[in-house]
């Protein structure tokens, strides 16, 4: 029988535990209901057949259901029963109890392999063992993990900024796609409905999208560096010489401004578009060292961000780098407005952009139907629809994966003859067990089109048969190329593009033996995807940061000791 057990708040989200044993079954209820039972409604059920029963009952009542606990013993399968109540709450945690041993130190060989699977194919979301001494130490910390998650995608939340525009117009796109890369709480309204038009009719914006911030004052579609300055973040450097300017906030630059920063170096950390560079955008990276259950691209980017500025590195936001100068000891780098950054050494971390398809047709419609990049804020509006997605990557995979939480079927388009080539294993099998993904290799994009927003595609298979689909959404992860042009003329480039380093460099490089990751011109350093030779993995890229910042204490280090020579010999 379902039994409550305290009263909460009506309509209150619930949490639903499954558990043959009654004993563990009334431990883990109570202790939810203990720590959570304020907020949310602790139900709970000994058998699948009962819980999916009322999980059935919940959903057809609209009911809200944020986590649904089920032990890995349950008669009839915990795996079978989550997946189903996946299909009927898109939205809620899986979350799977398992035993440890008698010592309570390590987890029975059968019960590892069914977790790590479970794990490895996406099918949970949190696992917890069972049969703890303290629910503080071993249950809570892991549930209010996931349902904080939840909560900033399914609960009232405060919002900073309330944009209203078109649904499909590529202003709209770039102003929330802005939003939401770098974390900033916004609610959104189609200029066609009854807020979007009140809002319209109240602050009357010369066009849309409009951004009205909590305070009142209205942007109106503004730019990376208007939204920063909104928020009262520096978008000009000081003007003072910097000990360390790294160009770019992905991993890499982040990683550098952390090292940099906590290192006693002043460091500051120049970015045009979204702190986490494209690794911000992948909805969940689950081959990343310390997070066992997987993070988000943009929690761990904005999670190294605060850290950064925790140890004293400065955020100039909303330019890029154009030009870099040598002026005696300094490096002088041009930012797209004309200012000019001084600093004594530089890490060139401005990663990659994705390549284009190069389809006319399509070009035309970014933004609207068409998105070079991961899912992102655009995921929700595909619910229910048929969207592709271009790549064989593990961009690809990660976005496929978090598209199928949405849209009625995700089909990834390889031009190559299987994923395994370029994508992670654990990637591929989680794909391969997502029924709403389908995979067509050796094909590609020929064409497309649609009146104000995508509506078909036009595919060709490796044998020349042309086929037309119908699509609300195209997501392209067709591989990337730096954007290094005004790099060229500084320092030494490979045919690609790429910045050469260490010990890549053409014979002479620095004028001495290159530290590692030094490029050509002393004082100037590359970390990450842009720098030639590096693995393209997050992680790579933190590690470039980091090993960078050590190459600039060396490098800051034998400049001085020049300057003081060079001042003796002066004044023999």
């Amino acid at each position: 029988m379902t039994r409550k057990l305290r009263p909460s708040p009506a309509g209150a989200p619930l949490m639903v535990v499954v558990d043959a044993d009654e004993a563990a079954r009334r431990r883990t209820t109570e202790a939810l209901a203990h720590r959570f039972g304020a907020d949310y409604r602790v139900l709970a059920e000994g058998g699948p057949a009962e819980a999916l029963a009322l999980l059935e009952v919940l959903a057809e009542r609209g009911e809200p259901v944020a986590l649904v606990v089920a032990d890995l013993h349950l008669p009839g399968g915990a795996l079978e029963l989550l997946g189903r109540a996946h299909a009927l709450h898109r939205e809620a945690g899986r979350a799977l109890l398992f035993a440890m041993d008698q010592h309570h130190t390590r987890i029975p060989f059968s019960e590892l392999e069914t977790l790590q699977r479970a794990t490895a194919l996406g099918l949970i979301d949190l696992s917890v063992a069972k049969g703890w001494v303290s629910p503080e130490e071993w249950f809570y910390p892991q549930v209010q993990e996931w349902l904080s998650r939840w909560t900033k995608g399914n609960r009232p939340h405060f919002a900073v900024y309330r944009v209203v525009g078109e649904r499909w117009t590529p202003a709209t796109h770039r102003l929330l796609d802005m939003l939401t890369r770098n974390g900033v709480p916004f609610d959104f309204f189609p200029a066609d409905s009854d807020e979007g038009r009140r809002i319209v009719a109240e602050h009357r914006p010369v066009r849309l999208p409009c951004a009205v911030h909590a305070g009142g004052h209205v942007l109106v579609d503004p730019s990376p560096a208007e939204l920063a300055a909104s928020h009262g973040i520096e978008t000009r450097p000081g003007a003072d010489v910097y000990d360390l300017a790294i160009l770019g906030a992905g991993p890499a630059g982040l990683a550098a401004a952390v090292y940099g920063a906590s290192e006693g170096l002043r460091t500051v950390l120049v970015e045009p578009e979204a702190v986490g560079g494209q690794a911000g955008t992948s909805s969940m990276i689950r081959n990343y060292l310390g997070f066992p259950r997987g993070i988000g691209g943009g929690e761990l980017a904005h999670r190294a961000w605060e850290q950064a500025i925790l140890f004293g590195a400065e955020l100039v936001f909303g330019h890029r780098a154009t030009g870099l100068e040598v002026r005696a000891r300094e490096r002088l780098v041009r930012l797209d407005d004309g200012t000019l950054l001084r600093a004594r050494a530089v890490v060139v971390a401005t990663g990659v952009t994705y390549r284009r398809l190069g389809v006319p047709a399509l070009e035309r419609l970014v933004g609207a139907g068409v998105y070079y990049g991961a899912a992102g804020v655009e995921a929700p509006a595909v619910a229910g629809a048929e969207v592709y997605v271009v790549g064989g990557a593990n961009s690809a995979g990660q976005a496929a994966v978090h598209l199928a939480r949405f849209a009625s079927r995700v089909t990834i388009l390889v031009r190559g003859d299987s994923l395994e080539a370029g994508m992670s294993d654990y990637l591929v099998r989680q794909i391969a067990a997502t029924p709403a993904i389908d995979v067509r290799l050796r094909t590609r994009v020929r064409d497309g089109g649609g009146d104000e927003r995508l509506e078909r595609l036009v595919l060709e298979d490796a044998d020349g048969d042309i086929h037309e689909v119908a699509a609300s959404a195209l997501f392209v992860l067709i591989g990337a190329e730096p954007r290094t042009g005004w790099l060229a003329e500084v320092v030494a480039l490979d045919e690609a593009g790429y910045v050469l380093t260490g010990r890549d460099l053409p014979e002479g490089g620095p004028g001495r033996a290159a530290l590692p990751y030094e490029t050509s011109l002393p004082g100037v350093l590359a970390a990450g995807d842009v720098r030639h030779g590096s693995v393209k993995r997050v992680a790579g890229a933190a590690g470039d940061g980091a090993v960078a910042v050590g190459s600039v204490h060396r490098y800051l280090a034998e400049a001085g000791r020049s300057a003081v020579e060079a001042a003796t010999a002066s004044q023999a």
